[in-house]
C-alpha cells in the first residue's frame, strides 16, 4: 500500500479506482500525436520512411564511437 495521500497505480488498478489515480496524476502531452504513434506500433508495419536522419547529416562519418574515458 501507499504510504501518501495519493493512489499507487496498483492500488487503483485492484480497487477499480482507475479515475481517481488518472485525476491524482495529470499527464501533459499531446494525446492525438500520442495515439497516432501507438497506433503506429501496434500495427507490425515497418515506417514507410527508413531512417532517422537525411544522408547529408552523417556524412563525413566512420560510425566509430570512442568512449570518453579513454
Amino acid at each position: 500500500m501507499s504510504r501518501g495521500k495519493h493512489l499507487s497505480l496498483e492500488e487503483a488498478r485492484k480497487a477499480g479506482k482507475l479515475g481517481q489515480f488518472a485525476a491524482e496524476h495529470p499527464a501533459i502531452g499531446d494525446r492525438e500525436k500520442f495515439d497516432q504513434l501507438l497506433g503506429s506500433m501496434a500495427s507490425g508495419k515497418k515506417p514507410a520512411k527508413a531512417g532517422t536522419s537525411v544522408p547529408d547529416a552523417s556524412a563525413g562519418s566512420s560510425d566509430t564511437r570512442f568512449r570518453r574515458d579513454t
